[in-house]
């Protein structure tokens, strides 16, 4: 059976309010150990000079003292982006140990969108990497809305596949919340049979991130829908899909 190396690896963003101050998350960075975060930013206004910064979390919420490439370690980093212009902040460092957690980012001029980047240098030098688009305010890139039926309780659907010997998928949720959240999640297969019913337990700005079977091991080798019960302005959500040969895809989850 092909042997996945690939540990975890999943991220997200989540959308908030307001052209300036406007809020946007990348929740999962990874940094050592051979990964490698890069964050690449546009500014769309053709007359407004952008201003921005980027705030690193680790898995428990608390800050975390990122190596920014050419700035040093810093839990935040402010810096500027001209007109019509764009910029690369890069986390990589020699450690051997990875480190993992999330980053936000708060805009005070400037309109700015981007993308993460996230990369695995594996075995004999070959890279496995895979790009979620930054969602804020105005832009639904990640979670994509479907209608709510009247009197239902929304949903966050993920599909996932764990085919053995040719799939395993990632899940990552963080919680962007000033509170403490459980939340509902269930698993069911493709005919919409329950598989899986459990409660993730997130306190403030916590993250998770790690592979369906391994952390619910009836899943592996099957595949079918994730169900999440939380409010897409509390959580933010995503999954990827390794294959046998480590190559990722991401995968975008939807509202109902």
């Amino acid at each position: 059976m092909p042997r996945f190396i690939l540990r975890w690896f999943a991220l997200s963003v989540v959308c908030a309010g307001g052209a300036f101050g406007q809020q946007g998350t990348f929740a999962q960075i990874a940094y050592g150990g051979s990964w490698q975060t890069t964050f690449t930013l546009l500014n769309l206004s053709s007359t407004d000079l952008a201003s921005v910064t980027l705030t690193f979390f680790g898995d428990d919420g608390s800050p975390i003292n990122a190596p920014v490439q050419g700035s040093g370690n810093t839990a935040s980093y402010t810096f500027t982006i001209p007109p019509s212009g764009s910029l690369n902040v890069v986390l990589a460092n020699s450690d051997p140990t990875t480190t993992q957690g999330w980053a936000s980012m708060s805009v005070s001029s400037g309109i700015v969108r981007g993308q993460g980047s996230f990369r695995f240098l594996l075995p004999g030098g070959a890279i496995s990497e895979a790009v979620v688009p930054l969602s804020t305010s105005g832009s639904a890139a990640c979670i994509i809305p479907f209608p709510v039926v009247p009197g239902a309780t929304p949903e966050i659907l993920m599909p996932f596949d764990n085919t053995t010997g040719q799939y395993v998928t990632a899940l990552a949720i963080a919680n962007t919340s000033n509170a403490p959240l459980a939340v509902p999640i269930e698993f069911d297969d493709q005919s919409n049979m329950q598989l899986v019913v459990d409660t993730l337990n997130l306190t403030v700005n916590q993250h998770m991130a790690f592979l369906i079977p391994t952390n619910y091991p009836v899943l592996a080798g099957k595949k079918g829908i994730l169900r999440i019960k939380e409010s897409t302005t509390a959580v933010s959500v995503l999954g990827l899909l390794a294959n046998a040969t480590n190559a990722i895809t991401t995968i975008i989850p939807v509202t109902q």
